[in-house]
């Protein structure tokens, strides 16, 4: 499987209507609007994705995009190193192709 890809704008990039997310080793099917973060569209499905701040500085929301792409304003927490393996802050991240999402945070 592709590894996915971080853009790294402020642009809003349109969603689609779900993407997939794996957590301790569960998947879930996590419907998304446009405009929402990963993070915010996992945390609204009752999902307890780890997270803190939410601005992006932290990392605490680190994961890896395993397909698709996305965009975020803030990268903060991330080394250029980890944006080029992949790795993506889901409090920051919008979806930004119509290339289905999977963000894993099971690192």
């Amino acid at each position: 499987m592709s590894q996915g890809k971080a853009k790294h704008t402020g642009a809003e990039a349109p969603a689609g209507a779900s993407f997939r997310l794996t957590l301790d080793g569960t998947d879930h099917s996590v419907p998304i609007t446009a405009g929402e973060t990963l993070l915010h569209a996992a945390l609204a499905a009752g999902i307890d994705a780890p997270h803190t701040c939410t601005q992006g500085r932290c990392g605490s929301c680190m994961s890896w995009l395993r397909s698709g792409e996305v965009t975020m304003a803030n990268t903060k927490a991330l080394s250029k190193r980890k944006i080029d393996r992949g790795y993506v802050l889901a409090c920051q991240a919008l979806p930004s192709s119509a290339e289905p999402i999977w963000l894993d945070f099971d690192l």
